[in-house]
């Protein structure tokens, strides 16, 4: 693998996170929340990874639980990390699913860092793995960032690539939080959303 491809693929690894344990335990106003993702979450210049427009409309498509007051808890937080974690893949119809069903089969605060503290310890086998799969394709597939087309013909790849595990994705929502039956009389709107 080229020395730029490895470089950039390392810069492209080294994602700022929130854990669970940086989110305090007492419930936090809107704009803590906001500061908060920022601060973990937020890159140079460019926008936001949380607004009061995206907590507002979370709250009112009912993607996360309903506030009591203007203070959002633990819970509320890790939903919208869920939220910020899954909506370049997924729906946001999907991911309300998925949080649903999270919270009819008991799980809370606890659960949900439970799921954010393992996908955080699977990241540094995967990273490596990655790595390793990255230099092998490349390796054997000759790609390159030579040249304009090859660097084209590398994005398409990695595009396919993309577009299948969020296939994937689609399928493992689609099997573990299936949609719920369509009431009689009611006509199925358009689930797709803007991410």
């Amino acid at each position: 693998m080229s020395t730029d491809i490895r470089a950039l693929l390392e810069a492209s690894m080294k994602t700022k996170q929130l854990r669970p344990s940086d989110i305090p335990e007492l419930d936090l106003y809107m704009d803590q929340i906001i500061s908060l993702m920022n601060t973990h979450l937020g890159n140079d210049g460019e926008k936001e990874p949380l607004t009061r427009t995206m907590i507002h409309n979370y709250s009112k498509a009912g993607v996360i639980a309903p506030v009591k007051g203007k203070k959002y808890s633990k819970e509320h937080i890790l939903q919208m990390l869920a939220v910020y974690s899954l909506k370049n893949t997924l729906t946001i119809t999907q991911i309300k699913r998925i949080l649903s069903g999270i919270a009819e089969s008991g799980g809370g605060a606890k659960e949900l860092a439970d799921c954010f503290n393992t996908q955080l310890e699977r990241r540094a086998v995967i990273s490596s793995q990655l790595m390793a799969s990255v230099e092998q394709m490349t390796k054997e597939t000759n790609m390159t960032l030579d040249t304009p087309e090859a660097a084209l013909s590398f994005l398409l790849t990695l595009t396919d690539l993309t577009d299948t595990l969020t296939a994937f994705a689609s399928a493992i929502t689609q099997k573990c939080f299936p949609e719920p039956p369509e009431k009689p009389g009611k006509k199925k709107s358009d689930k797709k959303s803007s991410r």
